[in-house]
């Protein structure tokens, strides 16, 4: 049987009135009013279950409970260790009920039966909580705990509390104020159950509670401009901000990486954008890099990048010693075996896939027609903050002012690199997430799709070196009929179908003879678009095959309905006789019947 909550029964007055310096010996305290383990998942909505004790070790946190930050195949065993285990107050609680959010417990016992924000303690404390603080349980517990950060919630924490997604929503709201919970790491482990008193053992950064490091960080005091995105930024003394970058016991993810990313941001701030110098009827140049990127180490961001120098891009893989989704995609990872005719030419279509989406490119033009769309208001508006912090998880950003047609071949100047293009990027839920806008038709991901404004794939035809300032001349056009725009407007805007648009689904609304030559187009990808064209293909042909039979049973109805028509018809029209063939009838009876009679009076007179 579950026990009551530790706010439910003896402590329920106590409790909202505990006061955290106890009386007796003056410490700093808190104390346990409830504990969570993992519920089941049914809606993915970081479901918990109330256990009254827990065992909690060092990583892992909460025996026999895999919360998320055990799942998250890319962290590293720090990035683990320090968020072992979250915790919340119910303090925090009541702050938060007080801002207006709808569907939110209004009072402590509510919050204490439905947790929102995803923690496995929720305490009452009534004093602030600094970075680096030690808490050690009382009794004959050996468990202590040091806190790393506060919790930077995702847009998970919207979807709990059912709150709008952006700067009205919780998890907004949260992140600047420090109110969503902190983590801890474990030091030594130990058992923690309802009732329990959390006592302050270290406090090493008193000046850095956690609403101060949250306001520091995420209160855009450093720009403005990233306060409504949620973005980190700085605006305090360097020396903090390298104080706080050397600190062991700050959380990696969220906060730490988030740090020492700003601090790149601010140095790269200060070189110049080496934008292309403009066309000219004696050059094939028409392009230039303003921006390489890597695979970033920030596992708070969505499509993480950081700016390399140069880079060298080679086929399949792309950029070389970076690893993307396209190369390390599970579903490519499947071992077959070669004697197996089915299997290899599967491995050999796989890794097709892969070499045509070897390297994501966008360009600065793209992302200025993005800035001009009022839907997106807190989209960033400047050409630096984009090329700092690229936002479509790109490797490289062009200054571009020509479109980009399927097939086109670029080469770099002074290198042996030449990329081919294969197909626009259709974006996925990533880029919403990334840019922080709503899923569906409101969200960037929606709008970039059928505009072809989310950059465009290209495969590695020769492998060579890229700096930032390089440049790239086009030397092969073999569709200019196909842009990037066009394409995309051809197959995922809604041309053939609207509700497709909606869904994000292709379709198809042209000549069939166009459909047939991008099908058989040699450079086009097979991923999400040569398979979706296939796939409408089939569609139109069921839907073609379905009207024809429904034509063609409509054809032999009528013609049975026609027939049946005519035989009522020929009856009606014959029926018009029978009426005077009856009066025929009993009239010719009638005159026969009198001749007899008058026969018969005849032979009696004789």
């Amino acid at each position: 049987m579950v026990p009551k909550p530790f706010f439910e029964t003896e402590f329920r007055h106590a409790a909202s009135s505990f006061s955290s310096v106890d009386n007796d010996d003056g410490k700093v305290k808190q104390r346990v009013l409830s504990l969570y383990g993992m519920g089941k998942k049914i809606d993915g909505k970081m479901p918990r279950k109330r256990i009254g004790e827990g065992l909690f070790i060092p990583l892992q946190g909460l025996v026999g409970h895999d919360f998320y930050h055990m799942t998250d195949e890319d962290a590293i065993e720090s990035e683990l260790t320090d968020r072992a285990v979250l915790l919340q107050s119910i303090q925090n609680y009541r702050t938060i009920a007080l801002a207006g959010f709808q569907n939110f417990p209004e009072n402590d016992l509510d919050a204490m039966q439905d947790p929102r924000f995803g923690e496995q303690v929720i305490v009452d404390a009534d004093f602030d909580i600094c970075i680096g603080d030690v808490y050690e349980v009382t009794g004959s517990s050996t468990l202590q705990l040091r806190v790393t950060s506060p919790r930077k919630p995702s847009r998970c924490l919207d979807s709990k509390n059912k709150t709008s997604i952006g700067p009205n929503g919780i998890a907004h709201y949260t992140t600047s104020t420090a109110l969503c919970g902190w983590f801890c790491e474990v030091l030594c482990e130990g058992t923690m159950g309802e009732g329990s008193e959390l006592v302050l053992m270290e406090r090493p950064e008193p000046h850095w509670t956690l609403p101060e490091l949250a306001k520091a960080v995420y209160g855009g005091e450093g720009d403005p401009a990233t306060f409504p995105r949620r973005q980190a930024s700085w605006g305090r003394s360097q020396k903090e901000l390298e104080h706080l970058i050397s600190l062991p016991y700050l959380g990696e993810v969220g906060w730490k990486q988030k740090l020492v990313k700003v601090q790149r941001i601010l140095e790269e701030k200060k070189l110049p954008i080496p934008y292309f110098a403009g066309l000219a009827e004696d050059n094939k140049v028409v392009a230039s890099v303003l921006g390489l990127y890597g695979r970033g180490e920030d596992l708070d961001d969505y499509m993480p990048r950081s700016h390399v120098p140069e880079a060298t891009f080679v086929p399949v893989l792309g950029i070389e010693g970076h690893e993307f989704w396209h190369v390390y995609n599970n579903e490519d990872d499947d071992e077959s075996s070669e004697d197996d005719d089915d299997a290899k030419d599967e491995a050999d279509f796989r890794a097709l896939k892969k070499k045509q989406r070897a390297v994501l490119l966008q360009s600065i033009q793209n992302y200025r027609l993005i800035m001009k769309e009022s839907k997106f208001p807190y989209f960033p508006d400047k050409d630096m903050e984009v090329l700092v912090d690229p936002l479509f998880g790109e490797q490289i950003i062009l200054d571009i002012p020509i479109d980009i047609c399927l097939g086109d071949v670029f080469t770099a100047t002074g290198s042996t690199l030449k990329l081919r293009v294969t197909s626009p990027r259709k974006p996925c839920l990533e880029l919403d997430n990334r840019n922080d806008t709503p899923y569906g038709s409101k969200g960037i991901r929606h709008f970039t799709c059928s505009a072809g404004l989310a950059g465009w794939f290209c495969e590695v035809v020769t492998e060579g070196k890229l700096v930032k300032g390089s440049t790239f001349e086009l030397t092969e056009r073999p569709y200019p009929q196909w842009t990037m725009q066009e394409l995309s407007m051809a197959i995922y805007g809604g041309e053939g179908d609207p509700k497709a648009l909606i869904r994000g689904a292709g379709s198809w609304g042209r000549p069939i003879e166009q459909l047939h030559e991008l099908i058989a187009n040699p450079y086009l990808a097979e991923v999400e678009w040569k398979d979706e064209l296939n796939a409408v293909l089939k569609r139109m042909e069921r839907k073609k095959k379905k009207d024809t039979k429904v034509a063609s049973t409509s054809s032999t109805t009528n013609s049975v309905v026609s027939h049946r028509r005519r035989h009522l018809s020929l009856l009606k029209s014959n029926s018009r006789w029978i009426p005077l063939l009856f009066a025929f009838i009993i009239a010719t009876i009638s005159c026969s019947m009198v001749m007899a009679a008058e026969n018969a009076e005849k032979e009696e007179e004789l």
